[in-house]
């Protein structure tokens, strides 16, 4: 899922579950989809996730930063093919009170279609080139977007929040379209609209996405274009622009990048 596990610092930790896990998990997925065929040893249960800790300076300060994330993954796949799963999140960092866990993505997918409903992710946040200046163990560029936008929230949201989400990819393209109501209870909220592309032909790839009333702000809209190009197999350069409305000011980016990997080691600029 793009956004919801970049590349991070740290140990990955990786957990089948066990049998009796399995056992429960069939049981409850049986109990919300009832009269479903499902195949032989289907249901899966996954914990996945990373730490990080390192040192941060900026404006003066100094500070040791820590982050500890885990997934919780379940998901069955029915006798026609079709996949239902969820994903929890747990997170603590040194700024928080502690661990918390999220809202859940509830999705079901299909051979290339992907919908997501809830804590959702958004076609905005999710394109694929968006993200690719940024460097470092806390992964962070100034060529970020200001992204005035929602997104897959690591932390507990608030409200009747709902978003749908849902991708189709066929070879190198992939489409993407978002839906966020912040409050599905109240009448009168402003909803979020994003759709987003991405394809790959040979060395290139390029990107795009679009995003109406970002963050459920009416009027706050924000655009993005990228490409790439693989020099060879461990070089690739990039650009990418930005037009984001945020609080009433429009911020216009424009970044050019590249990365070159040595072994285990990438040198990275922008």
């Amino acid at each position: 899922i793009p956004n919801s596990d970049f590349p991070e610092l740290g140990l990955p930790l990786t957990h089948e579950g066990n049998e009796m896990k399995k056992v429960l998990l069939a049981t409850t997925v049986l109990a919300g989809f009832a009269g479903a065929a499902f195949a032989d040893d289907a249901t899966k249960v996954k914990l996945s996730g990373y730490g990080r800790f390192g040192v941060l300076s900026y404006a003066g300060n100094t500070d040791i930063v820590t982050r500890m994330r885990l997934n919780f993954d379940a998901s069955v796949t029915v006798d026609s093919g079709v996949e239902f799963g969820g994903r929890i999140r747990m997170q603590s960092t040194n700024v928080g009170g502690g661990a918390t866990l999220n809202d859940a993505q509830l999705h079901a997918s299909y051979q290339g279609l992907r919908v997501e409903v809830g804590n959702s992710n958004t076609a905005y946040d999710s394109a694929a080139l968006m993200w690719d200046s940024e460097m470092g163990f806390l992964d962070s560029s100034a060529g970020d977007p200001v992204e005035p936008t929602f997104y897959y929230s690591s932390g507990p949201l608030s409200g009747g929040y709902m978003g749908v989400f849902v991708s189709y990819s066929v070879g190198d393209f992939n489409g993407m379209l978002s839906y966020v109501d912040p409050n599905q209870s109240a009448s009168g909220t402003t909803k979020e609209t994003s759709v987003a592309a991405d394809y790959k032909f040979g060395q290139f790839k390029v990107s795009a996405a679009y995003t109406h009333n970002g963050a459920g702000v009416a009027g706050v809209n924000a655009a993005f274009v990228g490409a790439s190009y693989a020099i060879n197999d461990v070089t690739t350069v990039g650009l990418n622009y930005f037009d984001e409305g945020a609080t009433g000011a429009k911020a216009k980016t424009t970044t050019l990048y590249g990365n070159y990997k040595m072994d285990a080691i990438t040198l990275r600029g922008y």
